[in-house]
């Protein structure tokens, strides 16, 4: 009968026990290239785990070295860590790579806030208690009402767009 171990074991000791510099080193680097790749794969998934492991191996650090290391430690890391965050900010997207992840694309002023629908007249597509869609020719937009509540088909104008809010009335 095999035994099921929850922790890898080496030597009888859990590996962070017996291998305490390696498993330093590993929690490092693994940050490092987590935290590099966060460009790439966004959404603060693997920034994160790459913060968690920096702050894992600092902890280590102060429990296996003392706190004269831990706080040198904690100091290069943090340099490390401005650092890179300026060069992220200020210099990558001059690079190479930042111009091949950045999108040049920019969403006109006017198509984002549909100002060009002000004072034209549509039909409600559904029912509009306050919100719901709207066709102006062949666009398709929400849009609300002021509050009254108007029914599918009625004739409607728009009045003002504010933002992405598109408020009509009963034409």
């Amino acid at each position: 009968m095999t035994r099921v171990r929850s922790l890898p074991l080496l030597d009888g000791k859990p590996v962070l026990a017996s291998r305490p510099m390696e498993s330093i080193v590993f929690l490092l680097v693994a940050g490092a290239v987590l935290l590099a790749v966060e460009p790439i794969l966004p959404h603060l998934v693997s920034g994160s785990v790459g913060l968690v492991f920096w702050a894992i191996a600092v902890v280590l650090i102060y429990g296996r070295y003392g706190s004269s290391v831990g706080h040198l430690s904690l100091a290069v890391l943090l340099s490390v860590a401005l650092v890179g965050s300026w060069w992220y900010l200020r210099r990558l997207p001059e690079t190479r790579f930042g111009r091949s992840v950045r999108s040049d694309r920019v969403i006109p002023p006017e198509t984002a806030a549909k100002t060009h629908l002000v004072g034209v007249d549509g039909v409600a597509l559904t029912p509009l208690r306050p919100g719901g869609l709207a066709q102006f020719g062949v666009e398709r937009v929400d849009v609300v009402t002021s509050g009254e509540p108007l029914d599918k088909g009625e004739r409607i104008r728009v009045l003002s767009v504010d933002g992405p809010r598109v408020l009509v009335r009963s034409a």
